[in-house]
């Protein structure tokens, strides 16, 4: 088969996300024939799929591989991503050459029985609408159940608590959000419908 010579590390989670450290070996990884090798460098071992979604700084991915054990992850500035574990008695090798430039000092990582998940922080800000360089394989997808888009993201940025209380002022009247207008209103409504005289004696009423 094919061989792909790649520097790798090989690290352990650190509490709920793991902080890369690099570590280089020069043993050459030995690909399985049916590997998709993209061009790009981009490889996918079969039965293997990435999922991904982004931000302007940053990108989310899971790399699906039931129970994967003996993980090991590295990354470069340059946009390059190696993920390596054992699953189901075989080595597993996936390559990403992602479309731009990261921040590798900054990459994050867990591991779980579904899966690697990494949070990748962007060099530059701007949305890459791709994953990897070069053709995409069939087995990289969008998370849809992650996707934000851009003006969501700016609103999200500029409004963080979830909704834009000018935007709602302008719909429902000016004097909306405003407890003190909520309470001469409910003042005023009040002595619409009371009836009653203060030099009257109060009535009693009994329930059954």
């Amino acid at each position: 088969g094919a061989r792909l010579a790649e520097n790798t590390a090989r690290v352990a989670p650190l509490g709920p996300l793991g902080r890369l450290t690099m570590a280089s070996s020069s043993a050459p990884i030995v690909l399985a024939s049916a590997t998709s090798v993209t061009p790009g460098g981009t490889v996918i071992p079969p039965g293997v799929r990435v999922t991904w979604s982004e931000r302007a700084d940053r990108l989310s991915l899971h790399v699906e591989i039931a129970e994967p054990e003996e993980v090991a992850v590295s990354s470069t500035d340059a946009g390059a991503v190696a993920i390596d574990a054992d699953s189901d008695e075989r080595r597993l090798e996936v390559r990403l050459q992602l479309f731009s430039q990261i921040d590798a000092s900054k990459t994050r990582w867990t591991a779980s029985g579904r899966g690697v998940a990494l949070e990748l922080s962007k060099l530059r800000i701007g949305r890459w609408n791709v994953l990897v360089a070069g053709v995409t394989p069939a087995t990289i997808k969008v998370d849809w159940s992650q996707y934000v888009d851009e003006e969501e993201e700016r609103e999200a940025k500029l409004y963080p608590h979830g909704y834009d209380t000018y935007k709602m002022r302008g719909a429902m009247g000016k004097d909306w959000g405003s407890n003190v207008a909520h309470e001469l209103a409910a003042q005023k409504q009040l002595a619409a419908i009371n009836t009653s005289r203060p030099d009257e004696e109060d009535e009693e009423i009994s329930c059954y």
